[in-house]
């Protein structure tokens, strides 16, 4: 019996154990910076409905087989473009995908078990992604060199939507390059949504979608 115990136990730490680095992750600071301040309520709209069909389409399941095995992502990087003016619509939106909303409706203690079972999720590799499951957010009104560099050796560690506006969306393209790396290495979607007109010199052969 005790035998029988000690083999589970063990076999249970070899599944999690190619897991456990994912733990560690933290939001690059470098790279990317969180969406600042709660967001007025906005209402339902079109727009809404399209940054949701946008930010998953292509983003896979996120659910492996086996806990070694790096999920599917058939879209790895997508880059859409909207007018300035829904600054408003596209702030709310992000706020609720990053998953902020849930901790200001929950106590103290709550709160800290949402983190928790949020920075636990690795450890669940066979189940699908749900669509309530926060993603990391950054919202960008600068991409000067030094951020440049930090998303050029940036990988996500769970699904991300990035948002430029200002000086950022006027370099949008340099972002774009600089994510090169994460489309190629990483194994979440980055979406890059412009606040502003279409970009320029965008990788080639990812999609561009106007909102």
């Amino acid at each position: 019996m005790l035998t029988t115990g000690l083999a589970t136990v063990a076999l249970g730490v070899l599944a999690l154990a190619p897991r456990l680095p994912r733990l560690a992750r933290r939001y690059d600071a470098a790279a990317l910076a969180p969406i600042d301040g709660t967001p007025a309520e906005a209402a339902d709209s079109p727009l809404r409905h399209r940054l949701d069909a946008w930010v998953a389409k292509g983003a896979g399941h996120g659910a492996t087989l086996l806990p070694w095995s790096r999920p599917a992502v058939p879209t790895p990087l997508a880059i859409a473009f909207t007018p300035a003016s829904h600054a408003r619509a596209v702030h709310h939106f992000g706020y609720r995908l990053a998953g902020y909303h849930q901790l200001t409706r929950r106590s103290r203690v709550g709160g800290i078990i949402y983190r928790l079972g949020v920075q636990l999720r690795p450890l669940a590799w066979f189940l699908p992604r749900r669509a309530d499951e926060p993603w990391d957010d950054a919202w960008l009104a600068r991409a000067d060199e030094a951020r440049l560099d930090a998303l050029s050796r940036w990988l996500p560690r769970r699904p991300t939507l990035i948002v430029l506006e200002g000086e950022a969306a006027d370099s949008a393209g340099r972002v774009a390059q600089a994510l090169a790396h994460a489309a190629q290495h990483g194994d979440q979607p980055v979406r890059l949504l412009v606040l502003g007109k279409r970009p320029a010199d965008t990788p080639s052969g990812v999609p561009l979608t106007p909102l």
